[in-house]
């Protein structure tokens, strides 16, 4: 009899993967057997590193919250950060809003805030924060300006492209903060 072995680990992130791409696909619900096939997977595999749907998003929720508290890499400043960050946001909110919707909760709102604390923190350090900001206040405007909500009225709501999303926010965001 042969058995074929995956890493654990590896086998673990093409299901996630799966998952967020049934989420991509407005698919939030879809099935264990459906997250099978997109990984390329028996659905006993699927059910060895998760018991039931539940688990799974919320493994999932957990994933997506970990990839928001990296986030961008830093750029050489404040702005080209916040620039990175936007774009990275952009690109982001299409394949997780499915899953924020039916969860009801942002799973990577820990990893934002946490982002955009520190964002705020260097505009202070770089001495761009606006003097009329703490950086307490600045991170809750970044957090506000940045969240798949707003994202969710303008891009899918409003009919905006990800590039005017991109550059929109990133002028606002900009502007509110820096002097």
């Amino acid at each position: 009899m042969l058995y074929i072995v995956s890493r654990k680990a590896e086998t673990r992130r093409r299901i996630l993967a799966a998952a967020l791409a049934c989420a991509a696909d407005a698919r939030a619900d879809c099935t264990m057997g459906e997250v099978a096939i997109k990984a390329g997977l028996s659905r006993q595999a699927v059910y060895l590193h998760f018991p039931n749907r539940d688990a799974l998003l919320a493994a999932l929720s957990e994933w997506l919250a970990a990839a928001a508290a990296r986030g961008p890499a830093d750029a050489p400043s404040a702005r080209a950060t916040l620039t990175a960050l936007v774009a990275w946001l952009a690109d982001d909110y299409p394949r997780s809003w499915p899953l924020i919707r039916r969860l009801g909760e942002n799973p990577e709102d820990a990893g934002r805030q946490i982002a955009c604390r520190k964002l705020a923190e260097r505009f202070r350090d770089e001495g761009a924060l606006s003097p009329h900001l703490s950086p307490a206040t600045a991170a809750d405007l970044l957090f506000t300006l940045t969240s798949p909500a707003v994202w969710a009225e303008l891009v899918p709501g409003r009919g905006w492209d990800a590039g005017r999303y991109r550059s929109h926010v990133t002028y606002l965001a900009t502007s509110a903060l820096t002097k």
